[in-house]
């Protein structure tokens, strides 16, 4: 799954991979770089296949480098809200065992000092990862629900699905709100870019569609008459004339 990522980051180096807002663009090779650094520290930690790393963290701009990190260690990603209730939170940890929570607000959680992070190799992890291993297992809300794990090949499935049906390139800037976690990989395996929202500014994500030249918005259906003015049936809305 995360190959083509690595590959994309080898061919466009300095191309956009991030664009968040009110900060400045994050190219492909430096997005890979610090993935493959927290990668090595979440490694450092007992990260890899058949393990669980637990995500707390809510600023996409922090949130994507650790989603690249925990498929680049070859463990399973598990989010958590900080805004759950703390009983909630505790059953999660103890069912899921992750071997690390990477974020803050969640019992245990802890994040590397950029010292940490600096010490290890930029270059692409090895890791002895088979397609049938998980990449994400996720928890319904309320109660006790049993989690759930998706993997890579499943994961990789999907994305070729999606880019058969809303082909991304070089050169699309994708909005994405709401969506599974892993959605996030897909443009980045295309070369595309990611704008980024500002979660603190809910409001100002219309004008970023805009200002952020967005071709593509990947939401929920509801989600568009707020965005767009004709926001037609389909998740995912080009806005190229």
């Amino acid at each position: 799954m995360i190959g083509p990522f690595e590959a994309q980051a080898a061919r466009t180096p300095d191309a956009p991979a991030l664009l968040p807002a009110g900060a400045p663009a994050v190219g492909y090779g430096e997005l890979n770089a610090a993935a493959n650094r927290l990668a090595r520290f979440l490694a450092d930690r007992g990260a890899r296949p058949g393990t669980v790393v637990g995500l707390a963290l809510t600023r996409p701009a922090d949130l994507l480098p650790a989603l690249l990190a925990v498929a680049k260690s070859g463990a399973a990603y598990l989010p958590l809200d900080p805004d759950d209730a703390p009983g909630r939170l505790g059953w999660l940890l103890a069912d899921a065992a992750p071997v690390f929570v990477l974020g803050e607000g969640v019992p245990g959680a802890e994040r590397p000092s950029e010292a940490e992070l600096a010490d290890r190799v930029a270059t692409d992890p090895p890791r002895a990862l088979t397609p049938q291993h998980p990449l994400c297992r996720v928890y319904g809300p309320g109660g006790r629900p049993a989690g759930v794990s998706t993997s890579h090949a499943e994961v990789d499935r999907r994305v070729r699905e999606l880019q058969a049906a809303y082909r991304l390139g070089p050169g699309d800037r994708v909005l994405q709100l709401g969506l599974p976690l892993w959605e996030f990989l897909w443009p980045l395996r295309t070369g595309a870019a990611l704008v980024l929202a500002d979660p603190d500014r809910p409001g100002e994500v219309g004008d970023l569609v805009r200002d952020a030249g967005v071709t593509a918005l990947r939401a929920a259906p509801a989600v568009f008459g707020e965005l767009l003015p004709e926001p037609g049936p389909v998740h995912l809305a080009p806005t190229r004339g």
